[in-house]
Formats: C-alpha cells, structure tokens, sequence
C-alpha cells in the first residue's frame, strides 16, 4: 500500500473519528487498532490534515475491491464504536458506499459512476442536508418525472432529514409571491442594492432553471467540479471538509463537499436506494419540518445560500482565446478575454501551447472527454509549468482551477465551460483582421 493510499485512509478514519463532535475514548482505540494493521506512521495522520475528503476517497479508488470492502467495514466500526451512527457520520458512510463500493458493481462503460466533487466556501455554507437536481442540458423525460413525483419525493426525503430541491419549483414559490414584498426582502437583505440591481436578482430568481443553476450558480460561482457536461443526477450535500484541522500553521480552509450520483433508472428508484441506505446506518432518527404555507420569504440552508450567491456581485470570468504563433514576437500566446477591451495574454512554449490546446479540443470536441495520459511522456511536467504561468501572469483570474488543466482518470481535461473557450483565425491575408471561434465550431485547417 502507498504513502499517499494511507495517508488518504488516514483523512477518513479522523473525519469519521470527528464527525459527531465527541471524540470517545473508543474511537481513539479503534484508530490505533487501524493505525496498526495498515501501517499507517504519525507522519501520514498529520499529512492526512492537508488533504480534503474528496481527495482521499478519490485515492482509494485504486486498491483492489477486496480492500475497499474491508476498510469500508472499519469505517463503519468506527462509526458506532460509541453505539451510535449519527446522520453527519451516515453521510460520509453514503459518500464510501458509492464511490468505492458501488463504484465498480456495473462494467457498462456507457455507465456513469457517482463521483465527489467540492468547493471552497464559508463555514456555515450550505449545511443543511439536502438532495439537488442536476442537469447540465436540459432532459424533458426527467423533468416530466420529477414534475410527476414532486410531493411523493419531498414527502420521502423530508422524513429522513433531507431536503429535496428542484430548481423550478422553488422557482415556482418565488413567481407566487407578491413582487413588490420579494423586491423589499432583497433591498432589506442587500441594503447597498441599487433599484436597477434588485429588479435583476428579481428578474434571476423568477427565471432559473436548472440549467442555469449549474452553469451560472453551482458551476461558475461556486468553483464545484462537476462535469461539464452532467447527466440528469442527484447531488448530496455530505458536509465540510476541514484543511487542516490545525490552524497552527496557517488559516483554516473550508470545502463544501458533495457526492452526485447519475440517474441511471427512475429518480424514485435512486431516491429510496439512498435512503434505504441511509435508514440502515443512521441511529438518530430526525424529519425536517417546513412550513410550507405560500407566499413566505424561506431564508434558509440551501434557499439562503442560493440567495447569498444571486445578490452577490458577480465575478468576471474572462473568455479563454487560443491565439496560436504570433508573427511579431515568435511566441505562442493565449489571452484572457476580461471584455472587448481588456485582453491579458499569457506567453507559451510551443509544448506548453500545444498541450493545452489539445486539451482544450479533446475536452468538448472527442469520445475521450480529454487527453489521455499517454499523449506525452513528458506531459505532467509540462502542465505543471503552464499551470504556474497562468497563476503567475493572471494572478487575480477568477475560477482560475477552471482553466487550468486537471487530470480526471487517464486523461487531462479542461473543467471551463465551452461557451468560453474561443480560437482566433484570421479573417485577411496578412492577419490584420480575425475573429474568434468557439472552439465547438473551430475546424483545424
């Protein structure tokens, strides 16, 4: 087993060990008792403080089924050493479950596997339990299940502590309000709101979508690493990750983490699984109760921080243009499109330029969803180096993760929307004029 395997085994025992905020003299035993059979060194335990949960389930991904299993029994030892699984240790149990047990029980490659993703947030963001509604593009045939099953799902949901959301129908209680009462709560919330801006934070909840959602709230503003292009799925908020746990050395670091789980059969289906998991593993029993009574302003979990992020200003995220060779300078350039004239430019070598460019194409354009791996042998040098160019060259870039070149399995993909990645070509023989392409439409000559 690797260093970095343990010290991933080492990240869950402790957010186990933590999460129900008490840490009993049994569950110090029983991470000994771990620390021993996988080896696990003091080292690895105090390395495991500067990685998130995300990360460790993601590195145990690679041991064998086998070894999967028996950690996950373990885990789940550790969890009612004291005799009792609260719900904050059966979410991160759900998390295990499916990222590493269920992970590879389908070989049909066409098959998507749930998977966790995170985001940087504040402390008390989105700390309610709560299931989402996902979808990048919109799907009518799920749309009309939901539609169908709505009160069955929330009624569900609700008598095992969660909060089902979907999109337009939250939209649907902030259409039946009285306009001018929501206009005065958001000029009350966001006293400093000019009238103009109030009308658009209006205008922006009436007409969400779920597509929207993901693309301008959950995707854009909170930095959440979901697919770019996800299917119809379930999202789960499953806590806060802390990094480090220390702040001896540093500030404290907070990451929202989620799991999304594809919706492979009915939405009913996938729903009473979780929950059926859940129930199974939970020792305290709790029911959300809403009033549900129409016409009320909810500024609460997951409506509060929706809210937050609507009213809050929001952040430029420049067009990614690939420029190619300039003839002046002999560099290969890209530039960072703030507006029509504001283009911050970041120099390349031909490698760099290259790989990122066909990273960029593969992403949105290929049946690989990215490059693979094997592309260059040299290529995880050379996207550490094109990584610390962008930081450096464009040090205020907002969402900066999402240009940079990430590895998903075995290849390396682009996490930026595509309607914002663009490739100049020139319009006159001799380059005086151009125009940028959307890479969906760009067609190498």
């Amino acid at each position: 087993m690797t260093r970095e395997q343990k010290t991933a085994m080492a990240r869950i025992i402790s957010d186990m060990i933590k999460a129900d905020n008490i840490i009993e003299e049994s569950e110090i035993r029983d991470m000994k008792k771990l620390m021993s059979e996988y080896s696990i060194t003091h080292q690895e335990m105090s390395d495991a403080r500067k990685i998130r949960f995300t990360d460790a389930v993601n590195t145990l991904k690679k041991l064998s089924m086998k070894e999967r299993k028996s950690f996950f029994d373990h885990i789940y030892s550790i969890a009612l050493s004291d005799n009792v699984c609260v719900p904050r240790e059966a979410l991160l149990l759900i998390a295990l479950q499916y990222c590493l047990i269920e992970y590879d029980k389908k070989t049909d490659k066409s098959f998507l596997k749930p998977y966790l993703i995170s985001c940087p947030t504040g402390e008390a963001s989105f700390n309610d339990q709560y299931m989402v509604y996902l979808e990048s593009s919109y799907d009518e045939e799920r749309n009309a299940e939901l539609m169908k099953h709505f009160r069955l799902l929330v009624t569900i949901t609700r008598l095992c502590g969660f909060n089902f959301i979907y999109i337009p129908k939250m939209v649907e209680e902030f259409r039946g309000m009285n306009e001018q009462y929501v206009k005065d709560v958001i000029s009350y919330m966001a006293p400093n709101l000019e009238e103009s801006f109030i009308q658009q934070v209006y205008a922006r909840l009436c007409d969400l979508t779920t597509v929207d959602f993901f693309q301008n709230v959950l995707y854009e503003r909170l930095q959440v690493k979901a697919l770019h292009n996800t299917p119809p799925s379930l999202l789960i908020n499953i806590g806060t990750s802390v990094v480090p746990y220390c702040s001896a050395g540093g500030s404290v670091q907070y990451y929202s983490e989620f799991l999304c789980v594809p919706i492979s059969s009915s939405i009913l289906t996938l729903v009473d699984d979780i929950l059926g998991f859940y129930q199974s593993k939970v020792s305290i029993r709790q029911s959300i109760t809403i009033n549900d009574s129409k016409g009320q302003f909810k500024y609460f979990g997951f409506y509060k921080a929706l809210f937050d992020f609507l009213v809050a200003p929001p952040p430029i995220a420049p067009d990614l243009i690939f420029l190619g060779l300039d003839m002046k300078t002999g560099r290969y350039q890209v530039a960072f499109k703030f507006d029509k004239d504001n283009e911050k430019k970041v120099c390349l070598t031909p490698r760099e330029y290259d790989i990122y460019f066909q990273i960029a194409l593969r992403s949105y354009k290929s049946r690989t969803k990215g490059l693979p791996v094997a592309y260059d042998k040299y290529i995880k040098p050379t996207i550490s180096k094109l990584k610390s160019k962008i930081s450096d060259d464009i040090p205020d870039l907002t969402y900066s993760d999402q240009y940079k070149p990430e590895r998903n399995g075995n290849v390396y993909v682009l996490r930026l929307d595509k309607s914002k990645v663009f490739v100049r070509v020139c319009t006159s023989n001799y380059c005086c004029e151009y125009e940028d392409i959307p890479i969906m439409k760009y067609e190498k000559k």
